[in-house]
């Protein structure tokens, strides 16, 4: 039987992927309520539309599956009742992490995305994907604070909207059946993800801004083992990743937050010129989509983009 699910590598190939495509629940982002929700202010929505139809384009033009959510949820009515005072759905990364077993739901920690995970959960359950866990309080974390570096190894940053009872709870749901290591990032103050820090585009291949990754050492929590400390380039030198470093005007401008749709291709914002030629000068293949308005959600390509299968 083929695999019906699962999305346990950053750089493989990316067969279905879930998003939502917002509506007037973005005219609730206003200036008095934009940092309440994350962004950095109102959106222009006829435009921020555009912007995220081009980016669910390019991914179908890449062969990938574009699920929506609310088209996954057409018929029910609360679900959608609840997304249209939510204008935070569309960064759907942050709500589960599909693994090969089954997917994860999230804690949130952030005011303006707590009680969102209840609504994936639901669309999981109709496409067929059970629930393997959740993650409950005081342990708080979301998929954009999650990378896999293989199938066997999960880093998690240790962020604003992540607490280590979250990681903890990792560790004893997934280490020894469906991981081999959780690495711990502890990452600069005023950061929330690792999506805007780190990214692999192949196995051997990571755009990143280490200022910001290695100021504390990692810890790798192995089942049965003593955690081992260790700065983390140096984690991903040992296992052959190329660090291609940019600099904090491009990680401010979500340089780094592309989605691979397989090894050494990748979709990024228009602008990211110097990591797009990155990838072109090593063989790969780089898609810059608009995103003036998208970025406003303080957020970018990899954050709208919840992958259900990957291979």
């Amino acid at each position: 039987m083929s695999k019906r699910f699962g999305a346990q590598n950053e750089h493989g190939i990316l067969k279905r992927v879930l998003m939502h495509r917002p509506s007037s629940e973005l005219h609730l982002v206003t200036d008095r309520t934009a940092s309440g929700f994350g962004f950095s202010g109102p959106v222009d929505v006829p435009a921020f539309l555009d912007e995220f139809d081009a980016l669910a384009a390019s991914l179908a033009g890449y062969g990938t599956e574009v699920v929506l959510l609310s088209d996954v949820l057409a018929h029910d009515a609360e679900a959608l009742a609840y997304m249209a005072t939510r204008p935070n759905m569309t960064y759907t990364r942050d709500l589960a992490v599909v693994l090969d077993a089954g997917a994860l739901l999230m804690s949130m920690y952030h005011k303006g995305r707590k009680g969102d995970p209840w609504v994936i959960e639901r669309a999981l359950q109709r496409l067929g994907i059970p629930i393997l866990g959740e993650i409950r309080p005081p342990g708080f974390v979301e998929g954009g604070g999650i990378l896999f570096l293989d199938e066997r190894k999960m880093i998690v940053s240790l962020c604003d909207r992540t607490t280590e009872p979250a990681i903890f709870q990792l560790c004893d749901l997934l280490l020894g059946n469906h991981v081999d290591e959780i690495v711990m990032v502890p990452v600069a103050e005023g950061e929330v993800h690792i999506d805007g820090l780190l990214m692999f585009i192949a196995h051997n291949f990571a755009l990143a801004y280490p200022p910001h990754l290695d100021i504390y050492p990692s810890t790798i929590f192995r089942k049965g083992k003593s955690p081992e400390r260790v700065p983390l380039t140096d984690y991903l030198t040992r296992h052959g990743v190329e660090i291609w470093a940019v600099d904090e005007h491009e990680k401010d401008r979500a340089c780094v937050n592309y989605v691979a749709v397989a090894p050494m291709k990748a979709i990024g914002y228009a602008w990211a010129a110097r990591t797009h030629e990155a990838i072109r000068s090593r063989g790969g293949e780089a898609t810059g989509v608009p995103g003036d308005q998208l970025i406003r959600g303080n957020a970018g390509p990899h954050c709208m983009t919840c992958p259900l299968l990957k291979e």
